[in-house]
């Protein structure tokens, strides 16, 4: 998928989800409006950085950070479903990825090439897993087992995953995002991506 048309995804008109609670199977369900939180464009520096931390170059992710450096994605309040972080907290971390594997006791000898090599660009918040660009694949990290199967063969085609079907996207990575209904404090997972 090209940048533009993801950019043509996220500027959908009344994005929401429709939603179902968390939990037992039930028939009720919700739909959640959404916002996406895009920060401004990389500046030249940013852009050098970027170009220096990829180990291959990848055109698709200097043009989105050409156009937004760094995006919180269908966001509901403090609920934030996909992060891709600012080029300028990259390096930070994957140091912090890094460390906190060791923490956990796994050697670096037990990590996925892309684990031990690639650089973080983004989580599922609130889930202690990342998204990582290894060779210009990307790949996810799950603190919970894995592979080193990538999630996409390039960032494009990550893109093209994301805006295809966010919901199933976001299921696949763990579920991890919980969205509300604004009465109750009931969760709410996100069953199918709905626009206007």
């Amino acid at each position: 998928m090209s940048v533009d048309r993801f950019l043509a995804h996220l500027a959908d008109h009344r994005p929401r989800f429709e939603c179902e609670p968390a939990g037992p199977t039930q028939d009720t369900r919700i739909e959640v409006k959404l916002s996406h939180l895009l920060r401004p464009s990389a500046d030249g520096s940013a852009l050098t950085e970027l170009r220096s931390l990829l180990s291959v170059p990848s055109p698709d992710v200097e043009a989105l950070y050409g156009e937004h450096d760094g995006m919180d994605l269908y966001v509901q309040g403090g609920t934030v479903g996909l992060a891709l972080y600012p080029i300028s907290t990259w390096r930070a971390a994957t140091d912090s990825f890094r460390q906190g594997v060791e923490s956990s006791g796994r050697v670096t000898d037990e990590l996925y090439p892309f684990e031990r090599e690639g650089i973080v660009v983004g989580e599922p918040p609130q889930s202690g897993n990342v998204l990582m660009l290894y060779q210009g694949r990307m790949h996810y990290s799950d603190h919970d087992g894995g592979d080193d199967t990538p999630i996409a063969e390039n960032f494009g085609a990550f893109l093209g995953r994301l805006a295809l079907d966010p919901a199933k996207f976001l299921y696949d990575l763990g579920c991890h995002a919980r969205y509300s209904d604004g009465q109750s404090d009931r969760q709410w997972i996100p069953l199918r991506y709905l626009h206007d």
